[in-house]
């Protein structure tokens, strides 16, 4: 196949130039000039890839600019590089990659084909400038430090809406007491497409407040010990009342004094039952009154009955 213009252009510069690199203007290794096998590689490639693109097999054209590209990396092998990534949708990266030819210094006396390629670059540029959609993300609500991510990749949350390659991409908010929120969107090319993303309050970690089992566990205690004691008092009131029938020794004040403090002690008991049944039941009820109303939506239709809520 006879080779395009531009190809010829790229070529002769390959045959003329010392090839300079775009990161930084500096020269290539060996005084800057690429070997000559080197150069009869990238003009393959290149041949290869404009062959390519003609019948439209751009990643496959890509594939041989990029590896021409890392043999011989100047103006005229660049730009054939962003123009098959814009021609398979990677338009941000092709807009990066010809803003940068198109910045790039030129160095004294290299060859017009550099120049040439610098003013396509630039005319790239421009046009993907409007080609490239733009992505606006809203947060209902809007948290503090949510987090935003396009494709795993995490973005600044902008009223500006992100740069972003047209076709279909994944969104993902996080956000500190919310649920994770994911969705798909189709971003078409050279619009503003903007989404709202509902964020819904994370669910309570289920179990029961430690004020609730605390007040729980102390009312069974002072249960136990009321029960305990009062049977002790009981028995202790009878033994006594029993010796001052028979005139016993053991009807004295210290007798009595015994059976008194069982009396006190079994209230006591009793007192923290109920102080401790009274903190766990107005602490679980505290609980249940903050979770969210039961709601319920039947559907009914031919052959299927659905329900759907929260309880």
């Amino acid at each position: 196949m006879r080779p395009r213009p531009s190809t010829l252009l790229m070529i002769t510069s390959l045959i003329l130039a010392s090839p300079p690199a775009l990161a930084g203007d500096t020269a290539d290794t060996a005084g800057g000039a690429a070997d000559e096998k080197a150069r009869r590689d990238a003009r393959e490639l290149v041949y290869l890839g404009d062959e390519l693109f003609i019948l439209r097999r751009y990643a496959e054209a890509l594939r041989a600019y990029q590896r021409a590209e890392q043999l011989v990396r100047v103006p005229s092998t660049s730009i054939e590089v962003a123009k098959a990534l814009a021609a398979i949708g990677r338009l941000s990266e092709a807009r990066e990659l010809a803003a940068t030819i198109a910045s790039s210094r030129a160095l004294p006396g290299e060859p017009w084909p550099f120049m040439q390629a610098r003013r396509r670059a630039g005319a790239l540029r421009d046009e993907l400038d409007d080609r490239i959609p733009r992505l606006k993300v809203r947060l209902v609500p809007s948290p503090a430090g949510a987090r935003l991510r396009i494709d795993g990749q995490e973005v600044k949350v902008s009223s500006e809406g992100t740069l972003i390659d047209p076709g279909n991409h994944w969104v993902e908010v996080e956000a500190d007491g919310y649920a994770g929120a994911r969705q798909r969107v189709y971003v078409p090319e050279r619009e503003i497409t903007a989404i709202d993303v509902t964020l819904t309050p994370a669910p309570r970690p289920d179990g029961v407040s430690p004020w609730a089992i605390g007040g729980f566990v102390a009312s069974g205690a002072g249960l136990a010990v009321g029960l305990g004691v009062g049977a002790a008092y009981l028995s202790a009131r009878n033994d006594l009342a029993e010796a001052c029938r028979q005139g016993a020794s053991g009807c004295s004040a210290d007798a009595r004094g015994d059976a008194n403090a069982l009396g006190w002690v079994s209230n006591v008991g009793f007192g923290l039952a109920i102080a401790g049944a009274a903190v766990g039941g107005i602490t679980l009820g505290l609980e249940r009154s903050k979770a969210p109303a039961s709601s319920v939506t039947w559907a009914v239709g031919p052959g299927y009955i659905s329900m759907r809520g929260t309880l």
